[in-house]
């Protein structure tokens, strides 16, 4: 082997380890009109004007571009004695090979112009099965945003319910990854639909090169500048069509940020290294959600009432009811549009390439993307829809690339050489809140200022402590009085008209806070009830407060190099970290924390100190005692709160007499927040105030204090790390096309674990345990050890556990662990723990008993794809793939305060910070056939088998609680086959992309969520195999489009006979979607749907998801003319205008996506007719009411598809 052989192979093993591609490659020959082969010709690779790339064909005819990214792309052609030829609008997808072939003809006979022909994406791709969409069908199509875009396709499917989530071949919509420029995008993906250059969807056959999804692969590709200036701006709106308020308006800029060198003549000799894109989106929506039937909401006049006057006196003569609950049909009217949940959307995309040398590309880019608005709440949208909550989300991401082509020529055996390094990084932020109160905490439950009044207690008492005499008792609310002056007016009129109702009546209505609250008054901290239990009531403040924020920083690499001619190497690394923080207060229940803890410390009288009273030095007959201030060794709220206001210890404070003004967090330490997991506050990343930490030791969560002797809490954010190394070889044998990879994950959580999800503290396994044990043969030194007692010196073993497998005292395995909890002393199951007397959050205990580091999970997935070219007119295709997924933050994010509090809330739900990654293994075979030189079919059959998916599961005959959590339970199976049909508009004004599948997606749980409902019922988890909510069965789609194509291209109606293209521009864009219904699970009992809380257990009627929904068909219509106007033509200025009109759901379909499972109908859950409810219906306060009421929440429009939409368009491009 030569010396520079030796030298390269290093370099090709290092990449493989260390260094993620999205390139391709275009190759072909270069012949004459006889089939010679043209060597030397000189082949040219443009982007958008520029010329990135040059060639000479070798000997044989043949040239190739090799790491050319994703997009479109004109090559020419030029050769001595031969006409030059330039193919235009070439397609490039990732990791795509595209053989393009050039006929020249003889300059003899040719004239002496370019021969320039557009480009025609071959019916049978021998190279690659994804499906890409081009900027140019991108902006034809019926529907806008990606998530419609990719449903298009009969390998995905989304609900039009208006929540945007995509299934893949059966995946959970988690499964999907989403990458724009190289970046991986978390949350939804948001790119301005003018900043996209393509958009490609790899449903299977994934390759090596992308990890981390066991769905598939959206990517998206955005434009780049060009040598010449392109503008472009849109506006669009629904104003005067639908009533839903729709408006947007978008500008993109792209070409030379300087002019490139021109000679005398104005001729562009150099063009600029230095080009950008830059496009911007602001969107507007008044119905972020539309209704499919109209929404019901109480006239204006009778609402304003209703917020003012809520109470009236009950019919009893003592107490209230809520007037809330004599609202009938005849206070209601109809409107088209929700209340209170407008929109508005703001996103910008750039790129700027800057071209150092012919060989190295500099780009930088990114996007941002701002949304805010009022989230809908069905709960809130009759009465109460003015406290919708707001939301505001910000999402920035950023990208360095550095892509050079190395010289090679000296190097024989090896054709091109390419690298590139990416660096990129994504920071995201959330907040969710009451938009008039933001952050000011305390005046979300303030209802006003109310005032305490007390009189002293005597007892007259003989042979007292100090004789006879009256002994002070203590004190005793007398009034609780209401003075107003409230942060939220709806909620302080119920106190206020409380208050005025029983004017001058104190006794027995308001003599403290609880007979206020009894009668019906609203007190700080306080919410509304419920009316009837069905919806929620005016003046009902929102109860959150969230803000989180996540960093994404990445670096990524691959080189690129073609062997032998025949193989193109791809090797790569990826390398990220991620940081993930949040903090949650429910801030209302502060009002009431604050009540409990302001004069928690001073219960009791100092009767070691008395007070006598005397009068001329004689005493009296009074004796009093100052309350005790107990001392706790910490200060927290208590001491606080007096010392702001310089109070003593010992004195009374009344919490609802001062204003949110004079409270903060800082007042109370963390635990009296946190009150045990059952309070106000949950936090991840951040320390109890909301400030932001990082770099905390386990122990110091546990046992750090502050100066007041108060303990900290801080807890760590969540910094997963995740990498990848990947090599993949695609070449070519005769007819066949293989691409071979391998890609090795590996995940780290980085975070505690468990040491034993069964066990909270370090106990006793078999190898630990003395002689004095006779242990069976059958159990392993690793199993955990179950005893009578703990309070035995010597207890009796009564069973094992190994991890899941349990065994009785015999080491027999056994099925049912009550065996052993029936054996124990206790009535539980005790393992042998080794210090009992130690708690968790003790002074002596030591996190390292209970938690271990997150071992790091290493996935190895090989890719096997090929494609056997038959003939030029056929294909047949297959693949085989192992995907991993690693686990979302919100399963897997290790939140300590879920296990320093697990003893005191027994069933209590936390993450897993152990999940493993998730996996798939997927087959495909296909044969595509060409019918016509404009058409072609595809039939394919895939198989899927997912396996480890997440799922909430109960740990049963836990220590020293039950508790539930997520696990690696859940398995699914997707069978499917899929024919697809390829009408392209060659010499015709017809093109058409149609499809079907049936599918069969099975599973043990449909969500990570999916099972909880069934554990809380108390079901068994039997992972029984059966139909996953998002299963359809039948899957039908078409995307229709005749298009008058303008100028030569025209063809059509003729104007008088002139050659005039009256119809030119004109184009009509149809997609149809018909899908059969999603599966249900039947109840065989009436159970009231229309409550808020429902705590009726439900009846199964049949298997889980033995039910369908009925089919479900949606006509999306776009309808467009292009004007083409030019001026300066010897500069070759022209620009466009283009109308167009937009109608969603054409045919305004009442698609049903839900229905109550013990009736089948989306508008009715037999819980009225039934009659085991109606002595409930009898006993409420207003019969008409509550059956018009609960009528109305029934008839839930969030069981329909989105109603019919048209919006209208106006782009001018220049």
């Amino acid at each position: 082997m030569s010396l520079k052989r030796l030298k390269i192979i290093p370099i090709l093993i290092l990449c493989a380890f260390k260094i993620k591609a999205q390139t391709g490659e275009i190759y072909g020959k270069i012949l004459s009109v006889d089939g010679d082969s043209i060597g030397a010709a000189f082949v040219s690779l443009f982007k958008d004007g520029n010329q990135i790339d040059a060639v000479y064909s070798d000997f044989n005819g043949e040239y190739f571009f090799s790491g050319v990214d994703p997009g479109s792309y004109d090559v020419g052609v030029e050769s001595l004695g031969f006409q030059s030829k330039t193919i235009q609008s070439v397609l490039v997808g990732t990791n795509q090979k595209v053989e393009l072939n050039f006929t020249l003809l003889s300059s003899s006979k040719a004239v002496d112009v370019v021969e320039i022909i557009q480009y025609r994406k071959p019916l049978i791709d021998k190279d690659k099965q994804a499906k890409i969409y081009t900027s140019v069908e991108i902006e034809n199509l019926a529907v806008r945003d990606v998530g419609e875009i990719i449903s298009t396709s009969v390998d995905a499917v989304s609900q039009d319910d208006g929540t945007g989530d995509v299934y893949i071949r059966g995946q959970r919509t988690e499964g999907t990854q989403f990458i724009v420029d190289g970046i991986k995008i978390k949350g939804k993906l948001s790119v301005p639909q003018n900043a996209i250059e393509q958009v490609e969807v790899i449903s299977g056959g994934i390759p090596a090169m992308y990890g981390d999804n066991i769905g598939g692969v959206v990517i998206v590709t955005t434009k780049g500048g060009g040598s010449k200036g392109f503008g472009a701006l849109e506006s669009v709106t629904s104003q005067g069509l639908d009533g839903y308020g729709y408006n947007l308006i978008t500008g993109s800029y792209a070409g030379p940020i300087f002019r490139g060198k021109k000679d005398s003549n104005g001729v562009l000799l150099k063009p600029s290294r230095l080009r950008c894109l830059l496009t911007g989106e602001y969107k507007n929506l008044l119905d972020s959600r539309p209704s499919a039937l109209g929404v019901w909401k109480i006239k204006d006049e009778v609402l304003r009432d209703l917020e003012m006057n809520p109470l009236r006196v009950a019919s009893s003569g003592t107490g209230t009811f809520r007037n809330s609950e004599f609202i009938t049909n005849d206070d209601l009217e109809w409107q088209k549009n929700n209340q209170n949940i407008g929109s508005i959307n703001a996103r910008f995309a750039g790129k700027v390439d800057f071209q150092l040398n012919k060989s190295i590309v500099l780009t930088a880019g990114g996007n941002y993307n701002y949304s805010k608005g009022n989230t809908y709440i069905y709960d809130y949208s009759l009465f109460n829809s003015i406290n919708n909550p707001e939301y505001i989300n910000q999402q920035t991401n950023l990208f360095l690339r550095w892509k050079q082509k190395l010289n090679v020529d000296s190097i024989k055996w090896i054709s091109s050489l390419n690298y590139q390094i990416q660096i990129d990084y994504t920071d995201m932020s959330e907040l969710n809140w009451d938009d008039s109160h933001r952050d000011d905490l305390f005046k979300y439950g303030h209802v006003g200022q109310f005032k305490t009044h007390r009189n002293s207690l005597y007892e007259y008492q003989e042979n007292g402590d100090n004789g006879d005499a009256y002994y002070y008792k203590g004190e005793k609310d007398v009034l609780y009085e209401f003075l107003g002056g409230g942060s939220n007016p709806n909620a302080s009129n119920y106190a206020s008209q409380f208050y005025s109702l029983y004017s001058g009546l104190s006794e027995g209505n308001y003599e403290n806070y609880l007979q206020a609250s009894n009668g019906g008054a609203l007190l700080n901290g306080d919410r509304p009830e419920h009316v009837y239990g069905i919806w929620y009531n005016t003046g009902r403040q929102y109860n959150g407060y969230f803000k989180g924020s996540s960093t994404q920083k990445r670096a990524i690499g691959n080189i690129t190099a073609k062997i032998f001619k025949k193989h193109n190497i791809i090797a790569g690394f990826e390398y990220e970290e991620r940081l993930y923080r949040g903090y949650r207060v429910s801030p209302i229940g502060l009002w009431n924390r604050m009540r409990q803890l302001a004069n928690a410390k001073n219960t009791e009288l100092d009767l070691d100190n008395p007070s006598l009273t005397y009068s001329n030095g004689v005493f009296t007959d009074t004796v009093n005692y100052n309350y005790l201030y107990q001392e706790t060794g910490s200060k927290g709220f208590y001491e606080n709160v007096r010392d702001q206001f310089g109070l003593d210890y010992d004195e009374y404070f009344d919490t609802d007499f001062y204003g949110p003004e004079n409270y903060s967090l800082s007042l109370f330490s963390a635990d009296e927040l946190l009150a045990e997991g059952n309070g106000v506050l949950s936090f991840q990343g951040f320390d109890y105030l909301g400030n932001p930490v990082s770099n905390v030791k386990l122990d110091d969560f546990f046992h750090a204090k502050d100066e007041n002797g108060a303990y900290t809490r801080k807890s760590n954010p969540y910094q997963p790390i995740y990498a990848s190394g990947y090599i993949q070889d695609k070449f070519q044998f005769d007819n066949i096309v293989f691409n071979i990879g391998l890609r090795i994950d590996r995940f780290d959580a980085n975070q505690p674990v468990l040491k034993d999800p069964y066990v909270l503290y370090d106990s006793y396994k078999v190898k630990d345990l003395e002689s004095s044990y006779t242990i069976p043969n059958t159990i392993d030194d690793e199993a955990t050890v179950y005893v009578n007692s703990l309070e035995q010196d010597v207890p009796n073993i009564v069973g094992y556990r190994l991890e899941n497998k349990w065994f009785d005292a015999s080491g027999k395995e056994i099925t049912d662990p009550s065996i052993i909890e029936t054996a124990s002393n206790t009535g539980e199951v005790t393992p042998y723990v080794k210090d009992p007397s130690v708690k968790i959050g003790d002074s002596n205990y030591k996190s390292s008993s209970t938690f271990t580091d997150y071992k790091p999970q290493y996935s190895f997935m090989p890719r096997i794809s090929f494609t056997f070219n038959l003939s030029e007119n056929s294909s047949f295709f297959a693949h085989y793939d192992v995907l991993t997924q690693r686990p979302g933050y919100d399963q897997n994010i290790f939140t300590p305060t879920d296990y320093l509090f697990l003893e005191g809330n027994v069933g209590s739900f936390i993450t897993n910070s152990n999940l493993k990654p998730q996996k798939t293994i997927d087959y495909e075979v296909g044969y595509k056939q060409k019918l016509t030189n404009r058409s072609a079919i595809t039939v394919s059959t895939y198989y899927r088998e997912m396996k480890d998916l997440i799922q909430v599961t109960a740990v049963n005959y836990a220590y020293p609680v039950n508790y539930l959590t997520f696990g690696n339970l859940d398995k699914a199976l997707v069978k499917g086959f899929s024919v697809k049909y390829d009408l392209r508009p060659i010499n015709s004004n017809v093109s058409l992309n149609a499809g079907y599948t049936l599918q069969f997606a099975d599973g043990t749980g449909s969500s990570p969520v999916s099972s909880a409902s069934l554990i809380s019922q108390g079901v068994p988890d039997l992972k029984i195999m059966l139909p996953l909510s998002f299963d359809q069965r039948h899957i039908i789609r078409g995307v229709f489009n005749y298009t008058f194509k303008p100028g030569k291209k025209y063809f059509g109606p003729d104007w008088n006979g002139k050659g005039r293209s009256i119809l030119g521009g004109l184009s009509t864009n149809i997609v149809t979607k018909l899908s059969s219904g999603r599966p249900y699970t039947g109840q065989s009992n009436f159970t009231p749907e229309g409550n808020i809380i429902n705590a009726e257990r439900k009846a199964l009627d049949g298997l889980i998801n033995g039910n369908r929904l009925p089919w479900i068909y949606t006509t999306d219509l776009r309808v467009s003319k292009k004007f083409l106007f030019g001026f300066r033509k010897e500069a070759g200025f022209k620009f466009q205008t283009e109308l167009y009109l937009v109608v969603k759901n054409l045919f305004d379909t009442k698609n049903i996506v839900k229905v109550y499972n013990a009736t089948g109908n989306p508008d009715d859950d037999g819980y009225l007719d039934a009659a085991t409810s109606q002595s409930n219906i009898e006993a409420q306060t207003n019969y008409e009411s509550y059956l018009d009421l609960y009528s109305l929440k029934i008839a839930n429009p969030n069981n329909y598809a989105l109603p019919r939409q048209i919006r209208a368009g106006f782009v001018m491009t220049f």
